[in-house]
This record gives C-alpha cells, sequence and structure tokens, in this order.
C-alpha cells in the first residue's frame, strides 16, 4: 500500500481485524455476540432489540466470517487498487466523511426498501461494499478515461468497469424485486455508486448522451430558426420590390397577411 494513503490503509486494517475477531468469536457461538456490532438488522430494530443500532456503522466494517473469503477479499483488493485515488482527492478527514456519508446512503436506502418493499430488503447486511461502490464511482467520474490494465491482457476504461458493475448491481436489484436474491445488499452498493458519483460531481462534469442530445437539439433549433428568418426576410425583400413595381393592389391575400404579421412583430419588440 503506497505510503500516500494512510487512510485506506488504516481501514484495510480495521477490515480484517474485525474480520478475524468476527471469524474466531464464532467458537465460541454465533458471531460470539457481535453480531449487533456488525449487523445492520432492521427486523431486529424494529423488534425494540437496541443493541442493534451500532449496526447501522459498524457492519460497514464487518464482513462474512471465516469459512468465507472471498466477501472481504474482493472488497479489500478493490479499496486496495483504487482507494488511494480517492484518497488524494479527499485527504484525512474528508475521507472519513466521505465513508460516512456512504455508509448512511446505504443505511437510509436499505431502510427506506425496507419498509415498502421488505422480503429480500429486510435481510441483514454486513461488509463494506457500499464504500468500495462509492470509490469506484469517484474513479470514474473523476478519471474516466483512465485505461486499467489486468495482466497485460484485459485493457478497459474505468468508466467500462465501472459501468459493468453497476449493470450487474441493476440486475441483482431487478431480480431482487422480483423475490429472486442471492443474499447481496445490491440496493447498498447502488447507494454508495450513485453517493460517489455526487460527491466527485460526476453529474456535473460527465458529459453524457442526455447532454450531448440536448445540446444538438439547441444547435439544430438555432439553425432552424436562423434559415426561417433568412427565408422571411427574402420573401419581404420581394414583396417590397413587387409593390415598388407594381402598387399595393398587386399583393395577395397571402402577401398582405405575412406584411401584417411582419408588422405585429416589429410593433410588439
Amino acid at each position: 500500500m503506497p505510503s500516500a494513503a494512510p487512510e485506506v490503509r488504516r481501514l484495510l486494517i480495521l477490515w480484517v481485524a474485525a474480520w478475524l475477531v468476527y471469524s474466531l468469536s464464532g467458537l465460541v457461538g454465533s458471531g460470539g455476540g457481535l453480531e449487533p456490532l456488525l449487523l445492520m438488522d432492521y427486523r431486529a430494530l424494529f423488534a425494540g432489540r437496541l443493541e442493534y443500532l451500532p449496526g447501522l456503522v459498524g457492519h460497514a466494517f464487518g464482513h462474512e466470517a471465516f469459512p468465507a473469503l472471498g466477501h472481504i477479499f474482493f472488497n479489500g483488493l478493490l479499496l486496495w487498487i483504487f482507494g488511494p485515488e480517492v484518497e488524494a482527492l479527499y485527504r484525512g478527514r474528508r475521507f472519513w466523511k466521505l465513508f460516512l456519508a456512504a455508509v448512511a446512503a446505504g443505511a437510509g436506502v436499505h431502510l427506506l426498501l425496507h419498509l415498502v418493499v421488505g422480503g429480500p430488503f429486510s435481510i441483514p447486511v454486513i461488509g463494506g461494499s457500499g464504500f468500495v461502490s462509492a470509490v469506484i464511482a469517484i474513479n470514474a467520474a473523476v478519471y474516466p478515461g483512465r485505461v486499467l490494465s489486468f495482466f497485460g491482457v484485459f485493457r478497459f476504461r474505468m468508466m467500462t468497469l465501472f459501468l459493468v458493475y453497476l449493470v450487474l448491481d441493476l440486475m441483482g436489484f431487478l431480480f431482487a424485486l422480483a423475490g429472486q436474491t442471492d443474499g447481496v445488499a445490491v440496493d447498498v452498493h447502488l447507494a454508495g455508486a450513485a453517493l460517489g458519483w455526487w460527491w466527485a460531481g460526476g453529474f456535473q462534469r460527465f458529459d453524457g448522451p442526455l447532454r450531448r442530445w440536448s445540446q444538438r437539439r439547441a444547435v439544430a433549433r438555432q439553425q432552424r430558426q436562423r434559415q426561417r428568418a433568412a427565408g422571411e426576410e427574402a420573401e419581404l425583400d420581394r414583396i417590397l420590390a413587387k409593390i415598388s413595381a407594381e402598387g399595393l393592389n398587386s399583393l395577395s391575400p397571402r402577401e398582405r397577411q405575412f406584411l401584417e404579421r411582419r408588422s405585429r412583430g416589429r410593433r410588439d419588440r
């Protein structure tokens, strides 16, 4: 871990330490009584078990206990790869402020879905994936064109990675709404991604398809207005020339209406 990213290193150490303690405490019972500290469980909270209150934040420090290794390994790997770039943008307390904001976003969205939908969104949540999603979103918002290379074989842009990550979570979210879930808190992932994208100003800085479409429409509208104005000027010149040569009575009803419309337009300016 680069020395320039001490906060990322501290968070990784906290993750590993919490995972070890949680795993070893399972030898003396179901989680050794640590579940209230490391689980976000709204069912328990609404049942009056206030000991689960710390888990609203604590879940972001815990991960599935041993022998489950993939959860903490992939979260830790992604944070180790992309976290230093985020810490370079938000150092010291600003990094932890971002962390808490991502955790709060995930907890708030999960609460809303627990109340409105229930079912798969009432399952207890553990893990720092929401913050990892925020980290990936910030990298994509700030460095969208950065080329990533894995083992010198796979090369793709940061934005591509983020979009693939986002699509997979959106698919998981749709399946969860349909009652099919694998227990992954995709709603927390999506909340973290949205928070990170907003935090980095992605909605303002990213020149996305919607903005380009809007710009093209504005340019086309201006061109049509210029063409219409040029056509009307040419028609006015023709009518004035006809009046000069043949007199006002030579105008057709359509030509008279055109002159009246132009005259009203000038008076209204």
